[in-house]
């Protein structure tokens, strides 16, 4: 005699559990597809045909993509550079280190480096350095962190974050700081 097994349905609540386990695992992995830029075809060097030819980066073959090109909002100055939008997120004195945060909003590139400029009322400069970093939706500038003994003199200073790229250039507006 042979014994048979009782088939069964799963639970309600193990299905749930499942369904419900499933659905995490997926927006996760969306989430960080996403962060990571995956889904980001802003440098997606393929053409309007889903085959990757002889083009150049930057180069559109897609007649949608160069009249969008045409009606982009972004400037252009007189060397025929895009006018970067840069805007200091943050400057503070924090003990005896002064931290400033950039961004270029406007701008997604890999490239170019951000120029930190503090001028104070008697016409002492200290300038700065850093390398820009893509983001996925725009470029950062690295943040700096400047010790205060490096400025000449405490006080009230006029700061400016420049960018440049080989494409982009532009200036923030001057932000007025004062060292204590």
């Amino acid at each position: 005699m042979k014994i048979q097994k009782k088939k069964t349905m799963p639970k309600p609540a193990l299905v749930a559990l499942l369904v419900v386990t499933f659905v995490l695992i997926a927006g996760a992995t969306c989430w960080c597809l996403r962060e990571n830029g995956f889904f980001d075809r802003s440098n997606d060097q393929t053409n309007q045909h889903g085959d990757q030819g002889n083009d150049t980066p930057g180069e559109n073959t897609n007649d949608d993509d160069k009249k969008f090109e045409e009606e982009s909002p972004t400037k252009t100055d007189e060397d025929g550079k895009k006018v970067a939008q840069i805007t200091i997120v943050y400057a503070d004195q924090d003990g005896d280190m002064f931290e400033v945060r950039a961004g270029v909003y406007n701008i997604t590139e890999e490239t170019g480096w951000c120029e930190f400029v503090f001028t104070n009322q008697n016409g002492l400069t200290l300038t700065r350095t850093s390398t820009a970093i893509f983001t996925g939706t725009g470029t950062d500038c690295t943040p700096i962190d400047i010790p205060i003994r490096d400025f000449p003199v405490k006080g009230e200073w006029q700061m400016v974050v420049k960018y440049t790229s080989p494409t982009a250039a532009g200036a923030s507006e001057i932000k007025t700081v004062v060292l204590r």
